[in-house]
């Protein structure tokens, strides 16, 4: 329980924890907002990467946190920290630092047409923090107020005594602003953490120690948090606290990391612990031995963070071309197939294998490329791997209702393992026991510990915001995955069989490889589609979740309009959006299969309409009369599909390029979305 956690973690600076108030207990045995028992948790090895964590259907604030103390330069290690984590979406950062004697010092900025937040910090934070040897840091994406300064973390509390940063959303900020204001304190910010910061802060007047205040202060919050803590009094002391938000601890000699994610200690440590749900740390050079012990340490699957995608000149277009070597990685350069027998092997699922062979009804879970991943998958899947049913839903709309009542399982995909809607659509599903599997790339991530079993992309960290090779990772990874459970289940499919994915699988590195050979025919088709205020992406078969996947990336990337549609969906609406004087461009993914005439009748009614129709193929020669365009992808077998995705990261990088984008960091959207 959560309270029983609190007392095994909780290093000496509180010593009488054992009498914590009955109210404080009894709080958190019947769930933060006291209406539902929060479940026992089940007692699971760290080592295993299987800690189970209960997530509650809130909101969660997008940004990423990082904490430094040590014998080291904490301005410099943070700045490094913040910077790795932009990635996760920002519009403001900001840190605080601790001298030693008694000084607290705060930096933190909104980006504006001024300038970004990051740079700023970057400037300016040197004359401020050097030399100082503890702080915490914060990349925020607003929720609760606007993109100010003030609104900027860290937080103070109103005698700036204690500041400290803040992952999630508290759902109660405002009963408990409206009683602190009626006590006479004066907020500087609209947030709902300085409403935390505060409440410490009210507590501290009161005559409680540092550590008591934070305790009482959490017992009154319903909602999310991960949030670091500094107090200008306790120079060599920083607290934790997580709750549904994640936070990762990792130690290095006398130095101690603090992160919202794994790939801001890379850089510095090769092993961590895993704050668990409901879960307090003080952190002090004499207390780190309560929480660092060795049966809760992860190993840190050491992958040294690049700096820059030199010699591309953005990341977008360095991870598109990675790709031949992510999917190879994917494979483990063929290693996840018997060379002897051509069996898939999947340590991760083949440990489980006795629970999984009861699985007859799937349901693949994902948001945005993930989700399109997932209906690739599901296309596959239900031709090879004998299931009743097979479903892909898009996780963000999954309620607890959505999930078959028998014989069920999930398989849970998100690049970054930390995808909020991912992550609660997942634990929903655990209330009713149902089996899960995790297809993530960040070892070690939030998704990764609480499934019982799961398959790592082993992509290499991506960087751009909008995902390239973890979507062609994932569509492969699932296909190994649909191929252990056909052969498991020993099915023989009538469309093809395991032998023939296998095949393609085998192929997949290369044959991507071999597409990218259309980079030059992509820039100039994207200079002909400036200026088009829509675009269309038809495909029908496995060319459908392509061409979903296709639209996503033009608009994620170069905020022209397109919209993904099944073949033959225009006719029931969206024709009526061809501007025959425009001459709309409309996509056709048109592959040597099943499909093939259905297509080439789409697009001679598109064409009549006085659309511009851009055809991606296999097959030139059917295209020829009725495309303007037309990109020729290698024939990869029953994953032909798969090539095609790769023109369109192309066009969507060089359509925001010619439009003077970034297509790093495109505006409004984050790597990592921790927003329900």
């Amino acid at each position: 329980m959560y309270w029983k956690v609190y007392c095994g973690i909780l290093s000496p600076f509180i010593p009488n924890i054992s009498n914590m108030s009955q109210n404080f207990q009894n709080r958190f045995r019947n769930g933060m907002e006291g209406k539902e028992s929060i479940r026992r948790k089940k007692r699971i090895d760290l080592k295993n990467i299987s800690r189970f964590a209960n997530i509650s259907a809130r909101k969660v604030e997008c940004c990423g946190i990082v904490g430094y103390m040590g014998s080291g330069n904490a301005q410099s290690i943070l700045i490094q920290g913040i910077e790795i984590l932009q990635n996760r979406g920002y519009d403001s950062c900001g840190m605080s630092t601790l001298d030693g004697k008694g000084g607290l010092f705060t930096t933190k900025f909104a980006s504006s047409d001024n300038g970004d937040a990051v740079e700023h910090i970057k400037n300016i934070s040197k004359d401020v923090h050097e030399h100082h040897n503890i702080g915490i840091a914060h990349t925020r994406w607003a929720t609760h107020g606007g993109k100010t300064d003030l609104n900027a973390h860290p937080h103070q509390d109103y005698k700036n005594r204690i500041s400290l940063v803040h992952n999630g959303t508290i759902e109660n900020y405002l009963s408990l602003k409206e009683e602190l204001v009626h006590k006479g304190i004066h907020f500087l910010s609209e947030t709902d953490t300085e409403v935390i910061a505060n409440l410490i802060g009210s507590y501290l007047d009161e005559g409680k120690g540092f550590s008591e205040a934070v305790e009482s202060a959490l017992s009154r919050l319903q909602g999310t948090w991960g949030i670091a803590i500094l107090h200008r009094d306790y120079p060599n002391v920083m607290i934790l606290a997580r709750h549904g938000s994640p936070l990762l601890v990792g130690v290095q000699s006398d130095h101690i990391y603090v992160a919202s994610e794994t790939s801001a200690l890379a850089n510095y440590t090769n092993q961590y612990v895993a704050l668990q749900d409901g879960e307090i740390a003080v952190l002090s050079p004499e207390g780190i031995k309560k929480l660092i012990t060795p049966s809760r340490l992860i190993e840190l699957q050491h992958e040294k963070v690049e700096p820059s995608p030199f010699p591309y000149s953005h990341w977008t277009m360095k991870e598109i071309f990675e790709q031949p070597h992510a999917l190879a990685r994917s494979l483990n350069f063929g290693g996840r197939i018997s060379p002897y027998n051509n069996k898939v092997k999947l340590g991760g699922l083949d440990m489980h294998k006795d629970e999984l062979s009861n699985i007859e009804n799937l349901v693949i879970l994902g948001c945005g490329t993930s989700y399109h991943a997932g209906i690739f998958a599901q296309l596959i899947m239900e031709n090879i791997c004998g299931f009743n049913t097979v479903s892909a839903k898009d996780a963000s709309e999954t309620q607890l209702t959505g999930y078959p009542k028998y014989n069920a399982g999930i398989i849970a995909v998100s690049q970054s393992g930390e995808t909020a809607d991912t992550v609660k659509a997942t634990m929903m599903a655990d209330k009713l026991g149902i089996p899960k599997i995790s297809v993530v790339n960040v070892v070690g991530s939030l998704l990764a510990r609480t499934t019982g079993c799961g398959v790592y992309l082993n992509a290499g960290r991506e960087v751009a915001v909008a995902s390239t090779k973890a979507f062609t990772t994932q569509v492969l990874v699932l296909c190994l995955i649909a191929t252990w459970f056909a052969q498991n289940r020993e099915i023989n499919s009538s469309l093809y069989n395991c032998n023939e994915l296998l095949e393609a699988i085998h192929r997949v590195p290369i044959s991507i490889g071999t597409t990218l050979q259309v980079k030059d025919q992509c820039e100039q088709i994207a200079k002909k589609l400036i200026g088009h205020k829509n675009i269309f992406v038809l495909g029908r078969g496995l060319g459908y979740p392509v061409a979903m996947e296709g639209a996503l990336k033009i608009k994620e990337i170069s905020y022209i309009h397109a919209e993904g549609y099944p073949g033959g969906a225009l006719k029931h609406g969206p024709f009526a959006l061809i501007d025959k004087s425009e001459g709309t461009p409309v996509f056709l993914v048109i592959l040597s299969d099943e499909y093939t005439s259905l297509m080439l009748n789409v697009a001679q009614q598109v064409k009549a309409r006085g659309a511009k129709v851009i055809c991606i193929t296999d097959n030139p020669q059917i295209c020829q009369d009725v495309a303007s365009e037309c990109i020729v992808i290698p024939s990869n077998g029953p994953l032909t599909a798969l090539n095609a995705v790769i023109p369109f990261q192309l066009i969507a990088y060089y359509l925001a390029v010619q439009q003077g984008i970034d297509p790093d960091k495109p505006r409004g959207l984050a790597k990592t979305v921790t927003v329900f």
